[in-house]
C-alpha cells in the first residue's frame, strides 16, 4: 500500500500531475459521472481552480484528496501509480 506524504514531501520527490497523468484521470472521472464543477462545488472552489489541478497546472492538497477519493484510492500516491500503469486499477 502506497504510502501517504506530505505535499512538500511530494514536491521533493517528484510526484505531480503529469498531462497524461491528468488525461486518465478525467477519464476515470467520467466514467464515474464526476465532473470537475461536482467536484468543485463539493470543495467550494471554482470549476477552473480543480481543472488547474488535473492538468498539473497548480496543486492542492485538498482538490488532490478530492480526487483520489472520488476515484476510489487509498491515497494520492496510489491514484499517480496507478495512472501510471504501475498501480492496481480500482
Amino acid at each position: 500500500m502506497a504510502q501517504k506524504l506530505s505535499r512538500r514531501n511530494r514536491k521533493i520527490i517528484g510526484i505531480r500531475i503529469k498531462p497524461r497523468e491528468g488525461m486518465w484521470i478525467n477519464y476515470q472521472l467520467r466514467l464515474r459521472g464526476v465532473t470537475h464543477q461536482k467536484l468543485a462545488d463539493q470543495l467550494g472552489l471554482k470549476r477552473e481552480s480543480v481543472t488547474k489541478i488535473v492538468t498539473g497546472a497548480r496543486h492542492s492538497t485538498k482538490v488532490e484528496t478530492a480526487l483520489y477519493q472520488a476515484l476510489g484510492y487509498p491515497s494520492f500516491e496510489a491514484m499517480i501509480a496507478a495512472a501510471r500503469g504501475k498501480g492496481q486499477a480500482v
